[in-house]
């Protein structure tokens, strides 16, 4: 991987995190995992205990519908899901209801996420697509710790608002206990320089620099730390 440059300059109240990272987009940079609506139509298999994707379904929706989560939904169901923001119609979901047809029955979540720390990432998942705006700190733009800040106050949470102010103020945790809703801290020059929201399975909710927009995307692979509020 290459790392074209970092910042961490710092102003009053603004945190600047400018670490272009080439290569590793996730397919998903500005589509709202919890709220696309279903594309063009695929057809799968269905039994008594999958839902069939309709046309303007999400899995938000299809969560709320069955009493789950779509991060959930999402876990049951990687095998045909590659990305939580592409679904289609005709689609085949199991649903935690039972057995598909080939048996087998759906996987569990590696780790259950407190109520708080699910709506941690209900709440991030609400921006995306929201531009980068350095100094940002709200939904008409975001810096990195200026999203996360924000996301958190939206769950009755108050942090700080640098990205190395909430690495001071976070409860450290190993990446063996990291968990939805956690913080991921990102420090490639040696200091920390941006900030992430743990979203499960490797894949995280970010501002992630000039150019860009609140995104769903896998976690980074340069030096980091997990804290938790």
């Amino acid at each position: 991987m290459s790392l074209v440059r970092t910042s961490s300059t710092q102003r009053p109240g603004k945190h600047r995190a400018e670490v272009t990272h080439h290569g590793r987009r996730a397919a998903a940079t500005v589509a709202l995992a919890a709220g696309l609506a279903a594309g063009p139509a695929l057809t799968s298999p269905a039994s008594a205990a999958d839902y069939t994707v309709k046309s303007g379904d999400t899995l938000s929706s299809i969560a709320q519908s069955m009493g789950t989560s779509w991060q959930n939904l999402y876990a049951a169901n990687r095998d045909v899901v590659s990305s939580p923001t592409m679904i289609y119609p005709g689609q085949t979901l199991q649903t935690g209801g039972g057995s598909s047809s080939g048996g087998s029955s759906a996987p569990a979540p590696s780790a259950a996420p407190s109520s708080a720390a699910s709506g941690v990432v209900e709440a991030a998942s609400q921006y995306a697509g929201v531009p980068y705006v350095y100094g940002g700190a709200t939904p008409s733009g975001f810096d990195c710790s200026g999203f996360t800040s924000y996301v958190f106050a939206q769950v009755g949470k108050t942090i700080p608002r640098t990205s190395s102010a909430q690495a001071a103020a976070a409860t450290p945790v190993s990446a063996g206990n990291l968990q939805p809703g956690d913080l991921v801290f990102y420090s490639p020059g040696g200091s920390v320089s941006h900030v992430a929201i743990y979203a499960g399975d490797g894949m995280v909710w970010e501002a992630p620099g000039t150019g860009g927009a609140v995104q769903y995307a896998p976690i980074w692979d340069v030096a980091r730390s997990y804290g938790r509020f």
